[in-house]
């Protein structure tokens, strides 16, 4: 058994050596066919391979991008001004591109058109609450409708107009960001974006709690003023007396009314939240620029650094006064709407409530409108105090570097008042918060002292919005 291999390997050596000529080349080109085979199939592998991990780079490279910043304002602020559209205000194409010189103006366009359409409807809506002040008695439950509804017409035709030169003003502001001390890290970046989220989140879930928490007070107070035998009928007469006031009572009208009243909520928000927007935009540029020079604050720096510096410093004083011209009307309505309206809010607190849903609702909007308006007040300030505060990275500056263009620089500073405004009547500074503070209470203790202990709630003559 042992010698069996040593057989079986001399018996195929031996068959090896009786091949013929013929099979052997046949052999050959066998084995050789078979290696080109496997050569080809193994080439066409490595390439299949190196190709899927291109593609899988190049796919994480474009994730990648997705989630970075590139610290840009038209970049930050374009998600928010999408959802404006939604509720026609700015209409503008091209708000979520790359680069600010893809946006564009047009009046033949989807949403200019819807903005316009909401604006007549408004404005129908509008006549009709002035003729029902006008045939009415004037109280101040049928002027607050009268004083909310024009301010939302205002604000939609100044929006839609200031939509016109947001191209123009989106490309000053990239030039003057491009000129600037550029961010090298992400986090830097996407601070500004991050902070006008927030802000338009948080202002969007508390103004929809609020509107909520309205829909419920007017179902109670519906309930408690039951006009009719049908409760859904009941809330729409209350909630849109001015229109069937004058019309007979209709479920196309109601829902117009109530589609209005929606839309008018949101934008009388979210001019408060433009405001503040536009001001941590502003703030962050100086802020991008103070960083610089807390950078080198106390070395010896050349008299090119300082005049660059005021050169930067100036082109973002111009875009803040670009920006002022463009939204100062805004600006001025959504602090005399909250002044108003606070000082209206607090005569209101002085009368009981009918149920305590509607004490919960006019509580909440009470704290929420005191809320917005300080937030506005603080967020507007913050351009002020940005701008101040490269001043004192100036007073740090060494004796021997000292030089006329860091004197120049620090006059500037000192001598410009550069801050937001209300159509260049008042500023918007930290000051303004006590001045404000101030005029609450001073109207506030006038209209007490003028004040009849009557009831507001009257399910006769009260306008419930």
């Amino acid at each position: 058994m042992r010698f069996l291999p040593k057989l079986e390997r001399k018996f195929r050596h031996w068959r090896k050596l009786k091949k013929s000529p013929l099979l052997r080349k046949l052999d050959e080109f066998c084995e050789s066919v078979r290696k080109q085979g496997f050569e080809q199939t193994s080439k066409e592998s490595v390439h299949s391979l190196k190709s899927d991990e291109k593609k899988e780079k190049e796919l994480c490279y474009k994730r990648r991008e997705q989630f970075l910043y590139n610290g840009s304002f038209h970049e930050a602020v374009g998600n928010v001004l999408l959802i404006a559209q939604c509720f026609a205000m700015m209409p503008v194409r091209g708000v979520t591109a790359k680069h600010p010189s893809s946006m564009s103006f047009a009046w033949r366009n989807l949403r200019t058109c819807c903005c316009l359409l909401f604006v007549a409807s408004m404005l129908v809506n509008l006549g009709l609450t002035i003729y029902k002040v006008l045939v009415g008695s004037i109280t101040i439950n049928n002027i607050r409708p009268l004083i909310f509804k024009s301010s939302i017409v205002v604000v939609c035709l100044t929006a839609l107009n200031l939509a016109r030169k947001w191209p123009e003003l989106m490309m000053d502001w990239h030039r003057t960001e491009v000129d600037l001390p550029q961010y090298q890290t992400q986090p830097e970046k996407r601070r500004m974006a991050h902070s006008i989220k927030m802000v338009m989140f948080v202002g969007m879930m508390l103004s929809f709690a609020e509107h909520l928490l309205s829909i419920i007070s007017a179902i109670s107070y519906a309930s408690f003023c039951n006009r009719t035998d049908d409760p859904i009928r009941n809330f729409f007469l209350l909630t849109n007396d001015e229109i069937f006031f004058v019309l007979d009572y209709s479920l196309p009208l109601a829902l117009w009314g109530k589609l209005q009243n929606v839309y008018s909520t949101f934008i009388w928000n979210y001019m408060d939240i433009f405001v503040m927007i536009v001001s941590i935009g502003l703030a962050s540029k100086f802020r991008q620029l103070n960083d610089n020079l807390l950078q080198f604050k106390g070395m010896h720096m050349a008299r090119s650094y300082w005049s660059e510096r005021r050169t930067q410093y100036r082109n973002i004083c111009t875009l803040c006064e670009k920006m002022d011209d463009a939204i100062s009307l805004i600006t001025m309505i959504s602090f005399s709407n909250n002044l108003y309206f606070i000082c209206v809010q607090l005569l209101r607190s002085l009368n009981s409530m009918p149920s305590k849903a509607d004490a919960v609702y006019f509580y909440f909007s009470l704290i929420f409108l005191i809320g917005r308006t300080l937030a506005v007040s603080l967020y507007a300030a913050g351009v002020h105090d940005e701008s101040r505060r490269s001043l004192r990275y100036l007073h740090c500056v060494p004796k021997d570097s000292w030089c006329p263009e860091a004197k120049r620089f620090a006059e500037e500073i000192t001598s410009d008042m550069v801050a937001l405004s209300c159509m260049k009547i008042f500023p918007l500074t930290r000051k303004l918060v006590l001045s404000v503070a101030g005029t609450i209470v001073t109207y506030e203790l006038v209209l007490i002292q003028f004040h009849e202990d009557e009831n507001l709630w009257d399910c006769v003559n009260s306008s419930y919005s």
